[in-house]
């Protein structure tokens, strides 16, 4: 018989093929999830570093599912998982909460679930949900500190357990065929419609009074409800945008995000809502490793549009802006993108000149401005703005337009172009002097 180690009173170990009832959704996945973690190492190494754990050869990981824990002994509470990581120095537990389909995880059940863990020396929580976040420690549910009372709290999407198995999958690192076919059977499972997970599909309810109210000329309140809920939405739609850009490249793609926002997402949802508020937009920015830049993404709600754009260094070693232009240009020859538009800086002035491609394929000359002609340009900005008119107040047709609007950028755009690199020295031509010879030399020397 199986010895359970403390602080587990029932349960078993996670099982790849969990006996269940149809209707146990989340029991099921859970256990699936954990059994993958048992028997793919490099898998659950993957997820467990995301939340701080790093993974050794001298550390066990244990995965549990359906755990009755030993404190209190009257109570009715019970994890969907529980994951002990054996080190030298002791363990380090976490339970595990998981909701599938559009259920999202609760406060007041993760609150019960704090206590239950500070009863059984448990050192953290992580739920798992369709819900998104910018990182592990950016839960989707805001807790004061005291609430946490010492417990650590990370957040998992579906979406992001099954974007990292992808890239697994993809890079090679295992070698186990049996290992192999585990992760191929994992992503399988997850990938059908029937395992409940699924990506973020609309904005927050108050999304249309929003933009009415903007294109109203309302003034927003930073500190409301609707704005903060519009804000934290926003952010659970970047989430999901960086990881479709990651599935679709094969390459992990993140949000770009401050040193302060990555560590405090208060702060982040505070300077967002400041934003909105102030310029009627929102924004992210994605890095794609290799790309010649970040790709910025902007929801402009006074104007009802979408925008992506990268930016470019102009290349320092052309001597006029014309061949600046011509430079550009290239990179930029195939695409068909109608509404692409270029805007180009002067350098040493704030000025800047744009015009579309269309226009400039004709005549390139249109960005230098009049007094402009023997100034080089310092940057380029490549963009494409969608203009959704009434559709863009639509909380599902929004996200739709989004999520096709920003790999199409990438497709068409983004990967063609390259940044400046400046070119390699030259060796400098120089006229050897003759060498001196005996018979140079004056006799008697």
């Amino acid at each position: 018989m199986y010895e359970l180690p403390d602080p587990i009173e029932f349960g078993e170990p996670a099982r790849l093929l969990p006996v269940l009832k149809e209707v146990n959704k989340e029991d099921r996945a859970t256990s699936i999830l954990l059994g993958t973690f048992r028997g793919v190492p490099l898998f659950a190494k993957d997820l467990l570093e995301s939340i701080g754990q790093r993974i050794g050869t001298r550390n066990k990981i244990q995965c549990f599912s359906q755990v009755v824990l030993k404190e209190p002994k009257e109570g009715k509470l019970r994890p969907d998982g529980l994951i002990i990581i054996e080190k030298p120095k002791g363990a380090w537990l976490t339970m595990i909460e998981s909701k599938v389909g559009s259920a999202n995880i609760e406060k007041e059940q993760i609150l019960s679930y704090v206590e239950l863990a500070k009863k059984n020396n448990i050192d953290a929580i992580v739920t798992i949900s369709n819900e998104f976040s910018a990182l592990p420690s950016h839960h989707p549910i805001k807790f004061a500190v005291n609430e946490k009372k010492k417990i650590e709290i990370y957040h998992w999407s579906w979406l992001d357990i099954l974007t990292k198995a992808l890239l697994l999958q993809d890079s090679d690192e295992i070698k186990d065929t049996t290992q192999k076919f585990l992760l191929a059977e994992f992503i399988r499972f997850f990938e059908h419609e029937a395992s409940g997970v699924k990506g973020f599909t609309q904005m927050n309810p108050e999304w249309k009074d929003v933009v009415l109210k903007v294109q109203n000329g309302t003034i927003l309140r930073k500190q409301a409800e609707e704005t903060i809920n519009t804000v934290a939405a926003w952010h659970q739609e970047s989430r999901d945008l960086s990881l479709i850009l990651s599935r679709e490249l094969n390459v992990i793609v993140k949000e770009k995000l401050t040193k302060k926002h990555a560590k405090l997402p208060e702060a982040r949802i505070k300077d967002d809502a400041d934003r909105l508020v102030s310029d009627t937009e929102l924004c992210s920015v994605f890095d794609v490793p290799d790309a010649a830049s970040e790709i910025s993404v902007v929801a402009n709600l006074s104007r009802r549009s979408l925008t992506c754009s990268m930016v470019l260094p102009a290349p320092e070693d052309r001597k006029t802006n014309k061949s600046q232009i011509t430079w550009l240009l290239k990179q930029l020859s195939k695409t068909t993108d109608a509404s692409l538009f270029v805007r180009a800086w002067f350098k040493g002035s704030p000025l800047s000149s744009h015009a579309s491609l269309e226009e400039l394929l004709n005549e390139p000359e249109l960005l230098i401005l009049e007094g402009k002609e023997k100034v080089l340009f310092s940057r380029f900005e490549i963009a494409t703005t969608l203009d959704l008119a009434g559709k863009f107040s639509g909380s599902k047709v929004f996200i739709q337009q989004l999520e096709s609007l920003v790999p199409s950028y990438y497709a068409n755009i983004g990967q063609y172009l390259r940044a400046y690199v400046k070119p390699a020295p030259k060796p400098q031509a120089w006229v050897s002097e003759p060498a001196e010879t005996f018979s140079n030399v004056p006799a008697g020397e």
